[in-house]
């Protein structure tokens, strides 16, 4: 208990002299800076391999870590033994090239107490998937206390459970892994593609080690309280093509950030980015009547991550047009343009916008997070769960569907009047209820132009 943990993985994954360790952290985080808001996420995927391939995402995950958290929690996938459970090591801290990082064993006892880990040091003595991530967190936060834990052969339930023990809202959980493994550039583009769908729109089932071997942890993270109540933000995507220059057996990478459901998470660039090019899809099909050639390669990372949009047209303040999606189904990108359009041209409320409008029309942009279901017994327990302000509702009944964004309040402030309005909206009498009658709940990120 009184003895470090040295870095088995010092000298061959990552230097072991210390100064140009650090030189390589921070080159790595400095260019993983401005892909965020400013807000500090409550967990990060991490890539683990060696820092000639891998450093550079590693740097992107960690650089969107704003604040100074209070511990950070490592979850990595067991890569070299064989073991079921979920393990720490005894030791009382790692003895890094750049500085001692103490465990927390009180954390560690409290998990074991809840029959959720235990303490194992032959699942920690020849794993690089933990302690590539320690030179990060001792470069960024010194002598921050960490919880590692190594994952063998567990249920996602458990992975689930064990953060949400750790969970104190002031813990970075850090999700350490690698996309696919070995296939063809080409093959290896498509998989990591689909895991990035899968991890964006939280689709636990048949995420697997084929797709990324921390898989466990980060359907762990998605199953857990703490995940649901997160929205994701992709930071980068690729392989280990352009390295090693090998593209018959490559080795997929991603950087990702989990953010809290009301936080912003668009830096100012790429909400302006969304906003010009809804304005251009928009502006071609007025001019040109033709989509819009914007190549995909163009727009950053984080504006490639799967999520639901909803683009509204205001002229001399009223409503114009609005529409969008009620799920993640695309890259962000695609759907602004996609609903940016319906909302010009194909919302049944209104006519075709045309060319005299459109100079004093203006475009609101609101990005959805995941829609969870409300449970209530009755309308009263319902409206006493519904969030004035924040809360954007979707209502389903009889066969019919309707949709309030949270800005929306701003017009309805009243709880009651916000759902009778809602049900009106759906087709429904504005007294209607039932048994059946649904509500599922989202939040959302708005911007507009000037």
């Amino acid at each position: 208990m009184d003895s470090l943990r040295r870095l088995h993985f010092a000298g061959s994954f990552f230097p072991s002299d210390p100064a140009a360790l650090r030189t390589a952290v921070e080159q790595a985080l400095t260019g993983g800076a401005g892909q965020t808001a400013g807000v500090s996420p409550r967990a990060i995927v991490s890539a683990h391999a060696g820092y000639a391939y891998s450093v550079r995402y590693a740097g992107l995950s960690f650089a969107a870590v704003t604040g100074v958290p209070a511990r950070a929690v490592v979850l990595s996938p067991s890569h070299r033994h064989a073991f079921s459970g979920i393990a720490f090591p005894s030791q009382a801290g790692f003895d890094t090239p750049l500085g001692r990082l103490p465990i927390d064993r009180a954390a560690c006892a409290r998990l074991v107490s809840a029959g959720l880990a235990g303490e194992l040091d032959a699942a920690h003595d020849n794993e690089h998937g933990i302690e590539t991530q320690l030179p990060f967190i001792a470069c960024r936060w010194p002598g921050l206390p960490v919880v590692p834990l190594v994952l063998g052969d567990v249920p996602t339930s458990l992975v689930a459970a064990t953060i949400d023990r750790l969970d104190d809202g002031q813990t970075l959980f850090v999700l350490s892994s690698d996309l696919s493994h070995f296939l063809t550039d080409t093959a290896a583009r498509l998989r990591d593609a689909e895991t990035a769908r899968m991890i964006e729109r939280a689709e636990t089932t048949g995420l697997d080690g084929a797709h990324a071997c921390g898989a466990r942890g980060i359907a762990g993270w998605l199953a857990s309280k703490a995940g649901r109540a997160s929205r994701p933000l992709r930071l980068g995507l690729g392989n280990s093509a352009k390295t090693s220059g090998d593209r018959l057996r490559v080795v997929g990478y991603g950087a990702w950030a989990f953010f809290g459901l009301d936080d912003p998470i668009f830096s100012a660039s790429h909400r302006a980015t969304l906003l010009r090019v809804a304005r251009q899809a928009i502006d071609v099909r007025l001019t040109r009547d033709r989509s819009p050639g914007i190549a995909a390669e163009s727009f950053a990372p984080p504006l490639h991550t799967q999520a639901a949009s909803f683009v509204t047209l205001t002229l001399d303040g009223e409503l114009r047009g609005c529409i969008g999606s009620l799920a993640a189904h695309q890259p962000l990108f695609a759907d602004v343009i996609e609903n940016a359009q319906k909302a010009a041209f194909s919302d049944p409320r209104f006519s075709f916008l045309t060319l005299q409008e459109w100079p004093k029309t203006r475009l609101k942009i609101a990005v959805l997070t995941r829609a969870a279901p409300l449970a209530f017994g009755s309308e009263a327990e319902a409206l006493s769960l519904i969030v004035p302000g924040e809360d954007g509702l979707i209502l389903s009944a009889a066969g019919r569907r309707g949709l309030f964004l949270p800005m929306v309040w701003e017009q309805i402030p009243e709880p009651d009047a916000f759902l009778r309005s809602l049900k009106r909206k759906a087709g429904l009498p504005a007294d209607f209820w039932s048994a059946d009658l649904q509500l599922h709940r989202f939040r959302a990120e708005g911007f507009a132009e000037a």
